[in-house]
């Protein structure tokens, strides 16, 4: 069992680094609006997320991988959106549901439940 959790730190100040720089660029080069600057940023904060949740899962048994690729997932449709994708909401609906689902089925054969006897005390 890894116990160094010095990593976990890590990708907050990686994610904050591109943060910056996708602002930097934005500001010299890029033609975005806020909106693209800030959704992108969420996008790279989202897969920080992620990266924190897989070096983290032995902690949770794996509960937080889910719901942080599920938010990535998010991050990553509104970011497809404002940069053109038109997508309706029934699509949009669809593709999160398979997302889940996916995810589910990924996270299914790597966690493992806590027994009852664990509950219980």
């Amino acid at each position: 069992m890894n116990t160094n959790n010095e990593a976990t730190g890590e990708p907050a100040l990686y994610a904050s680094l591109v943060a910056s720089a996708v602002q930097m660029a934005a500001a010299f080069w890029l033609p975005w609006s806020d909106q693209q600057v800030v959704l992108v940023n969420a996008a790279v904060m989202a897969a920080a997320g992620v990266w924190v949740a897989f070096s983290t899962r032995s902690v949770d048994n794996g509960g937080s991988v889910k719901a942080a690729i599920l938010g990535f997932a998010q991050a990553i449709i509104s970011l497809a959106v404002v940069f053109g994708w038109s997508a309706t909401a029934e699509q949009t609906a669809g593709l999160m549901s398979f997302v889940g689902l996916l995810v589910a089925v990924f996270i299914r054969q790597t966690s493992v439940p806590k027994s009852s006897l664990t509950l219980a005390a």
